[in-house]
C-alpha cells in the first residue's frame, strides 16, 4: 500500500507545483527539485544549505516543513510573504510568534531590513532558527527568543516527537517538555511592533488574550494568522479567533501580487491556512 501511494503522492504535488504562481509555468523543474531534495535525503538524511531568494540561504533536511517548500516552490507562502515584503520598511519591527525555522523572519530582516522578534518555545527548532539566522549574518537585525507565549506567565508542557510541528501538548500526551511562558504584552514592553505573525497549532486564541495591549496599539497595522480548526483540541474555534481580532479595527484582506493592492475580504480565508488582516484605515 506504502509504494502504491508513492505515485499518487507524486501526482499530488505536481498538480500543486502548476497552480503555484512561481512555479506553473516550469513545474517540470519543480518537480525535478522535489526528486532531487528528497533523493538526496533518502540516501543521506541531514541539514544542508540551500540557496533561496535575494542572497538569502537556509539549511533544511527532511521534515523541516517551514522551510522546505521554499526549495521546491521558491516563496512556498508566495502572497503573505510578497505582502510582508513590500509592506515593511527599514526599522520597522516585525513580531514572529511561532518563527519555526524562520522562513519569515529571514525575509523580513534579510530582504526588508525589518527588526524582528523571532519567538520559539521548543529548543530543538530554536537551534535551528538560530542556525539559520546565524548563517545568513542577520544577528544584529533578529533577535530570537526561546520563549512559549499565552495568556498568562507560567508554564506549557509543549510536544517534543513532532519536530517543527510540535505544539502546547494536551492531558495525557507523552514526549512532553515544560517551556516558560510570558504574555506577548510583557515580551514587547516598550515596543511597538508594525507586524504580528501568529503560528502556534492552535493556540493563537490563548497568544492573543495576552497581546490586547499590542493590538490595541494603533502602530501595530498588519496580521498573519492561521485558520484551519487547529484550535479545536484546546477547545478553541476558528470563528472565536476572527472575532477577538476583528474587535480591535482589524479586517481580513487577500493580496494581489501583480497590483501590490490589498482587498477587504468578508472573512477568513478558508482556502488556504493563512489569512492576513490589515486595520480599516491603511488598507
Amino acid at each position: 500500500m506504502k509504494i502504491l501511494s508513492i505515485p499518487n503522492k507524486i501526482c499530488k504535488r505536481y498538480k500543486a507545483f502548476r497552480r503555484h504562481p512561481l512555479t506553473k509555468k516550469n513545474s517540470l523543474a519543480a518537480l525535478i527539485r522535489y526528486f532531487e531534495f528528497n533523493s538526496t535525503q533518502l540516501i543521506s538524511r541531514g541539514p544542508r544549505v540551500y540557496n533561496w531568494i535575494s542572497g538569502l540561504k537556509f539549511y533544511a533536511e527532511k521534515g523541516d516543513a517551514g522551510l522546505v517548500g521554499n526549495i521546491y516552490y521558491k516563496l512556498f507562502d508566495y502572497e503573505e510573504s510578497m505582502f510582508l515584503l513590500n509592506s515593511l520598511q527599514p526599522g520597522d519591527l516585525f513580531v514572529d510568534v511561532g518563527a519555526n525555522l524562520g522562513h519569515y523572519s529571514m525575509l523580513a530582516g534579510g530582504i526588508s531590513k525589518a527588526r524582528v522578534i523571532a519567538i520559539e518555545p521548543i529548543p530543538s527548532t530554536f537551534r535551528k532558527l538560530e542556525r539559520n539566522i546565524a548563517l545568513n549574518k542577520l544577528g544584529h537585525l533578529v533577535s530570537c527568543i526561546n520563549k512559549g507565549l499565552g495568556e498568562k506567565q507560567g508554564t506549557l508542557r509543549f510536544l517534543t516527537d513532532r519536530t517543527v510541528m510540535n505544539r502546547v501538548a494536551l492531558e495525557g500526551e507523552n514526549n512532553t517538555l515544560d517551556v516558560e511562558v510570558c504574555t506577548l504584552d510583557e515580551l514587547l514592553e516598550g515596543k511597538e511592533a508594525v507586524f504580528l505573525k501568529i503560528d502556534v497549532e492552535g493556540f493563537e486564541l490563548p497568544v492573543l488574550k495576552g497581546a490586547t495591549k499590542t493590538l490595541g496599539d494603533p502602530g501595530l497595522k498588519y496580521l498573519l494568522l492561521e485558520f484551519n480548526n487547529s484550535g479545536a483540541k484546546y477547545g478553541y474555534s476558528d470563528r472565536e479567533v476572527y472575532e477577538f481580532v476583528t474587535n480591535y479595527g482589524f479586517r481580513p484582506i487577500r493580496y494581489d501580487v501583480k497590483a501590490n493592492k490589498s482587498i477587504f475580504t468578508s472573512g477568513y480565508n478558508t482556502q488556504k491556512f493563512n489569512t492576513l488582516f490589515s486595520r480599516e484605515e491603511i488598507c
